[in-house]
């Protein structure tokens, strides 16, 4: 039973640098989610699925694969690597119409086949073909001969296109005659320029050359392999019926074979190519910063254009017209009655008593009274709103590639849009504190209440007593303290206390309505910072923290 590489022993430093990779390259592209090119993601999901699957696999077998075109002897060369009559020959197209694989060792390659979807009766055992080749040094090497990448047939095309991205080295057999082939350069060097590491060119053929031609064209493929983005090519010249050049190739085999690394190094080589592509997108800028002082401008146009000082004004005046009214001498506050309140609505009916009482017991009351008196926000509020989202939108997209700066912009937009409504929102979350009266309101107007039932009866007693003497009975003596008729006192008395009473807490009343003028400015406005963060601020951050991880990944990805 092949145990997986998690569980066998613990990863070399190698496999660690190889799952950092990988792990990074998935972390960036989750982060380039809707930002980064679609096409290039899915590649980069696709190589960390692939990764995944070949890692857990057996870390002890090695795939190459001989690719070539039409006749460039590759079947000819798998069957002389092999030392089999394995391989069909010929210079009819097409002539390989399945891959074919070769097994050295007695490592099980069953899964790593399946995955590679190779068929069973393409499979073949070496050691059990040929029971006397000194093969050892070569065991758990798994040699694929793949079809034409050039054939007539569309469905070879396509094997080839999926083992090329799979395989952990690809030898690439090209002929003289064609070696500068244009579909093969294109299609297949240029795209995996990165992958010069796991890509071996054997120009095949050789023994047809004289040693300056031999030359002539050894030089001109590293030449033109250097021109497709390869840094150190590795170019073998070979020869299936001279045997040129077999024993360096069966040598790098061995190389490969040994150190177990061509997996790993064909993984790191996928990483890399998808992750300069996304990192071409992504760029290297440093994540800008959205300055404090950019967010309490934006708060201010918020509270310019949401009327937080017609709020905080009204609740001003609201809490002056309820204080008289509460705490206020009886004969005087009944005028107050008739003024209605700065926090209800302006209708009709804005004076009746069941409105007041809704108002002083439903919050939801108080909420739409206070939002229906807001004026409408003006041009020139609107403007200065606009541009203080637009210079946060600027400068949180400032040095960014355009893909993370649309992206930037895109995300402020969507929530800008009902950035009005949620100043409304604003105002109905914030308690104007009109159904909370203070305890003393209670206390004066007890005192008030009984002051003027003091005044009322100095008024009455004098009253009777001047009815008495009208009506000419009989005068009762008045009750006196310092010559003064407790009767005058009562009435006077009452009446001044209750006017110096007013008086009072109506100094009281105005400290502590600009008080609550201010408890209602500040809530509102902390609301109002809440609807910058999440309508602004929190949308650029969190594409900014987006930008700032796929950048830190793809760094680790590109090593």
């Amino acid at each position: 039973m092949t145990e997986t590489v998690d569980t066998v022993e613990t990863p070399t430093r190698a496999e660690t640098d190889v799952l950092k990779k990988i792990d990074a390259i998935e972390v960036a592209a989750k982060a380039g989610d809707g930002r980064l090119d679609p096409v290039v993601l899915t590649e980069a999901a696709q190589i960390v699925d692939r990764a995944g699957q070949r890692l857990r696999m057996s870390g002890d077998l090695t795939v190459v694969a001989l690719a070539g075109a039409t006749g460039s002897g590759k079947s000819s060369l798998f069957n002389a690597l092999t030392g089999l009559d394995l391989a069909a020959i010929g210079t009819r197209r097409p002539t390989s119409s399945m891959p074919l694989a070769c097994v050295w060792g007695d490592e099980p390659a069953g899964e790593v086949l399946s995955w590679l979807g190779i068929p069973r009766r393409h499979q073949v055992q070496h050691r059990s073909s040929l029971e006397d080749a000194h093969s050892e040094d070569l065991d758990g090497l798994v040699l694929l001969d793949l079809p034409d990448h050039d054939s007539t047939e569309v469905e070879h095309r396509l094997i080839v296109d999926r083992l090329v991205d799979l395989v952990d080295l690809l030898i690439w057999v090209v002929d003289p005659q064609k070696y500068a082939d244009a579909a093969l350069h294109n299609r297949y060097i240029k795209p995996y320029a990165s992958h010069s590491g796991v890509m071996v060119f054997a120009l095949n053929h050789i023994d047809k050359l004289t040693p300056e031609q031999r030359k002539s064209c050894l030089e001109d493929l590293d030449r033109l392999l250097k021109s497709d983005g390869l840094k150190s090519p590795t170019v073998v010249a070979t020869s299936a019926v001279s045997g040129d050049g077999l024993e360096e190739i069966r040598s790098l085999l061995v190389k490969r074979v040994s150190n177990k690394r061509s997996a790993r190094e064909r993984l790191a080589a996928d990483v890399d190519r998808v992750s300069d592509r996304m990192a071409s997108q992504c760029g290297n800028a440093k994540t800008p910063e959205i300055a404090e002082a950019d967010v309490t401008e934006l708060v201010d146009a918020l509270s310019d254009a949401s009327g937080l000082s017609v709020v905080s004004d009204a609740v001003r005046r609201s809490y002056l017209q309820r204080a008289r009214a509460a705490t206020g001498w009886p004969l005087t506050k009944w005028v107050g009655r008739f003024r209605p309140d700065p926090l209800r609505r302006l209708s009709g009916d804005q004076g009746s008593r069941e409105q007041g009482k809704a108002l002083r017991k439903s919050a939801s009351s108080e909420v739409a009274i206070a939002r229906a008196s807001l004026p409408a926000a003006t041009p020139v509020q609107r403007a200065r709103m606009d541009a203080a989202v637009r210079t946060i939108t600027n400068k949180a997209a400032e040095g960014l590639s355009r893909p993370w700066a649309d992206s930037v912009r895109t995300a402020i937009r969507r929530r800008e849009e009902s950035l009005a409504d949620e100043l409304d929102q604003a105002v109905a979350r914030t308690d104007l504190g009109v159904s909370s009266n203070p305890g003393w309101w209670s206390f004066a107007k007890v005192v008030q209440w009984l002051l003027f039932l003091v005044t009322l009866g100095g008024a009455g007693w004098l009253i009777a007593l001047l009815v008495t003497r009208i009506a000419k009975l009989n005068d009762p003596p008045l009750p006196e303290w310092n010559g003064i008729p407790y009767a005058w006192i009562m009435l006077v008395g009452g009446a001044v206390l209750g006017l110096v009473l007013s008086f009072v807490c109506r100094v009281f009343a105005s400290n502590g309505a600009v008080r609550r003028s201010r408890q209602v400015a500040k809530a509102l406005r902390e609301e109002l910072v809440k609807v910058a963060e999440s309508h602004v601020v929190a949308p650029a951050r969190d594409e900014l923290a987006a930008y700032t991880k796929c950048r830190d990944s793809l760094a680790i990805a590109r090593g």
